[in-house]
This record gives structure tokens, C-alpha cells and sequence, in this order.
């Protein structure tokens, strides 16, 4: 029995640590992450910006009128796949090469609100499970 306690004690802890996705809502959008990464604000003129980080990896948020489409990151460099997603057709773009270019979502929500989510990781399994989760409020 003394020894089932500090066992218990230590699958607690690694229960703990688990990185759980978690819900993060901003004004027009929401999606799941892992709890680790953070929310940030940022300035912007004419969209609202922002982002979140776990501390190694970024991405970054523009939703306003100018949001990036994804023009540069052609099929010769990146996959890109369109599909329905939550009732708006979606762009999610990812390097074919690993860790070498640009991830991201494009959304059209309409003719003066346009979605883009995007960054650069290795970890890119992580990425483009949090870009599936995209929903537009």
C-alpha cells in the first residue's frame, strides 16, 4: 500500500501535464489548440490581428478585408486543399517539404471579412489539427 500512493501520485502528475486541447474564442472566429499555446493581440489598421504561440511556434491571425490568400504558395511548392468547412469554403495550405514554407487557412466569410491563419512549424500534424477546427461565430 506505501508504494501504491507515490505511484498514484506520479500518473497524477503525468495525467496533468497532458497537453489538452482547449477551446480559444476570439470575436469572429474560434478553434481548438493544445493548452500550451497562448493567445496575443496585436495592432492592426484596417483588421483584426493576432495570434497564438506555444513558445516555438507561431500563428498568426488577419481577419479584415485584405487577408492574405495564399497567392505565393502555389501546387509546385504546397499542397492546397479547398473543402466546405463549418458552411465557408476554405484554402489550408501546407509545404510539401516539411517545416519549409508557409501553413495556413483562408476563409471568405464575405465581400468585407476574410479569415487567413497562418504560420511556419515542423510540427505541422499539430497545425493543421488546430486549422481543421476553425469556426467561423
Amino acid at each position: 500500500m506505501k508504494t501504491f500512493i507515490p505511484i498514484l501520485a506520479i500518473f497524477a502528475v503525468l495525467a496533468c501535464k497532458k497537453d489538452q486541447p482547449t477551446p480559444m474564442a476570439f470575436d469572429d472566429f474560434s478553434f481548438v489548440a493544445p493548452s500550451s499555446w497562448k493567445k496575443f493581440e496585436a495592432q492592426g489598421y484596417d483588421s483584426k490581428v493576432g495570434g497564438i504561440t506555444n513558445g516555438r511556434d507561431t500563428l498568426r491571425y488577419d481577419m479584415g478585408m485584405y487577408s492574405y490568400s495564399f497567392t505565393n504558395e502555389t501546387a509546385a511548392t504546397h499542397h492546397r486543399t479547398e473543402l466546405m468547412q463549418n458552411g465557408y469554403k476554405t484554402l489550408t495550405v501546407w509545404p510539401k517539404k516539411t517545416g519549409q514554407g508557409l501553413m495556413g487557412i483562408y476563409i471568405k466569410v464575405d465581400d468585407f471579412r476574410k479569415l487567413s491563419i497562418y504560420g511556419r512549424s515542423k510540427d505541422e500534424d499539430v497545425v493543421l489539427e488546430i486549422l481543421a477546427s476553425v469556426k467561423i461565430l
